[in-house]
């Protein structure tokens, strides 16, 4: 099953990943800030 993503939540979405890079000075902590998307990425799969 499969579930279509609203307009709202993807805006929610692309702002958090926005805010995230926002933040950050220099290319080490760009990839830090990658990392962690991906790995809030992979928390947020349900399980099926």
């Amino acid at each position: 099953m499969s579930e279509e993503m609203t307009d709202k939540q993807m805006e929610v979405i692309l702002n958090l990943v926005a805010d995230k890079f926002a933040g950050c000075k220099d290319m080490d902590e760009v990839k830090k800030a990658i990392e962690e998307v991906r790995n809030m990425a992979k928390k947020e799969k349900p399980n099926e």
